[in-house]
C-alpha cells in the first residue's frame, strides 16, 4: 500500500487547462529568448537561419512547406512491412521472435496487404485533390488584383512626426518581440529598441530595407501578411502598422487583422497610423495613392472596428486633422465568439 501511494504520488498531476498550459509554455520560451536576443547570445541571424531550417523540413510549415511536401510523408507511409524485425538483447531472444514472425507472417501478411492497399488507394485521392487544388490556385493567381503595397505621404511618415514619440509610449512594458511593418530603413525600430523593446522590422520594399540593414541588423524585405503566416500563435508582444493599411480594399483589410488577432498575444498592442481622407486626396499625397485599391478608413470607424475585435482602442489626432494614431491593447482574455444563428 505504502508503495501504491508512493507511486500515485510520484505521478504529475493532470492539468486542469491545457491550452493555458501550452501558452505558459510557450511564454517562458518567448521570455528565455528574449533574454537570449538581449544579451547577443542569440544573433538574429542565428535565429532566421534556425527558423529557415524548421520551416524547411516541417511539412506542414506555413512556409518552406505545403502539400506536397505533405503527401510525400503519406506516400512513403502507405507500405506496411509484415516483416518484423528479430533483433534482441537477450541470447534466445532473436530466435523466439523468429519462430514467431514465420508463424504468424502468413496471418500478418494478409491484413498488412489490405491495409497498404487501402493506403494506396487514399494517397492517390488526396494526390487529385492536390491537383485540382493547385490548378485552381493558379488560376486565381493569374485573376488576383495586387495588394495596396505601402503608401507613405512624406511630412507624416517621418522620425520627426508627431505620432512617433506617443507610438514609442504605448509600447512601453510590452512583453514580446515588436514588429513594425512598412519599416523602411530601420528609423522607428531603432527607436524603440534604444527605449527597451525588442523590435524588428519587415517591409516588402527591397531598396529601404537595404539601406537599414547596416544600421538596424533585424530588417526583413518580405510581406506582413506572409510574415504573419510563419509566426507562431500568440507569437508577438506589439505590432506597428504605418502607411499599411490606408489604401487597403476591406477584403484585404480585414484578412491583415485576423492574422494580427491570431499572432498577437493577450495584452498585446496593436498601433495604427493612418492619414486623413482629406489628406489622402490633397495635393501632397504620392501617386500610389490614385492607384491604391482602397481609402483610409475614419479614426471612429478603426476604433469601434478594433473594439468589436477584442481590443480596448483610443485615437489620437494629429494637428491639423491630418493624420491620426490609433492605439488598441487587446483584452487578457478574448471575448466570447459570437454563437452562430441556427
Amino acid at each position: 500500500m505504502v508503495e501504491e501511494s508512493q507511486t500515485a504520488g510520484d505521478a504529475p498531476a493532470p492539468v486542469a487547462d491545457p491550452q493555458a498550459y501550452v501558452a505558459q509554455v510557450m511564454a517562458e520560451i518567448e521570455e528565455e529568448v528574449r533574454l537570449r536576443r538581449t544579451s547577443g547570445d542569440l544573433p538574429p541571424k542565428l535565429e532566421r537561419e534556425l527558423d529557415e531550417l524548421f520551416l524547411a523540413h516541417s511539412p506542414v510549415a506555413g512556409r518552406g512547406g505545403d502539400l506536397t511536401v505533405a503527401l510525400r510523408m503519406v506516400d512513403a507511409a502507405t507500405f506496411v512491412d509484415p516483416v518484423v524485425p528479430v533483433e534482441s538483447e537477450r541470447a534466445a531472444g532473436s530466435a523466439v521472435k523468429k519462430g514467431m514472425r514465420s508463424l504468424l507472417l502468413w496471418y500478418v501478411g494478409w491484413i498488412t496487404h489490405q491495409v497498404s492497399q487501402f493506403a494506396s488507394a487514399v494517397s492517390r485521392s488526396l494526390h487529385i485533390v492536390e491537383s485540382r487544388i493547385v490548378e485552381l490556385e493558379r488560376k486565381v493567381e493569374v485573376q488576383r488584383v495586387p495588394g495596396a503595397g505601402v503608401v507613405e505621404v512624406p511630412a507624416l511618415a517621418g522620425p520627426d512626426a508627431w505620432w512617433v514619440q506617443p507610438a514609442i509610449d504605448a509600447l512601453a512594458g510590452v512583453r514580446g518581440r515588436i514588429v513594425h511593418a512598412a519599416c523602411g530603413d530601420g528609423w522607428l525600430v531603432q527607436r524603440i529598441i534604444a527605449a527597451g523593446g525588442d523590435a524588428y522590422g519587415v517591409d516588402p520594399r527591397p531598396d529601404p530595407v537595404e539601406a537599414g540593414v547596416l544600421r538596424v541588423s533585424d530588417l526583413r524585405g518580405e510581406d506582413l501578411a506572409d510574415h504573419l503566416r510563419a509566426v507562431g500563435s500568440a507569437g508577438l508582444g506589439a505590432l506597428v502598422l504605418s502607411g499599411m493599411v490606408d489604401g487597403m480594399a476591406a477584403g484585404e483589410r480585414a484578412q491583415l487583422l485576423g492574422l494580427i488577432a491570431t499572432k498577437l498575444a493577450p495584452g498585446g498592442v496593436l498601433v495604427v497610423h493612418s492619414v486623413s481622407r482629406s489628406t489622402w486626396d490633397g495635393e501632397a499625397a504620392p501617386y500610389e495613392a490614385d492607384l491604391a485599391p482602397g481609402r483610409p478608413l475614419r479614426a471612429d470607424t478603426w476604433r469601434h472596428l478594433l473594439e468589436q475585435s477584442g481590443y480596448h482602442a483610443s485615437v489620437r489626432t494629429g494637428p491639423g486633422d491630418a493624420d491620426y494614431l490609433v492605439t488598441a491593447v487587446r483584452h487578457t482574455v478574448p471575448p466570447p465568439e459570437p454563437t452562430a444563428a441556427r
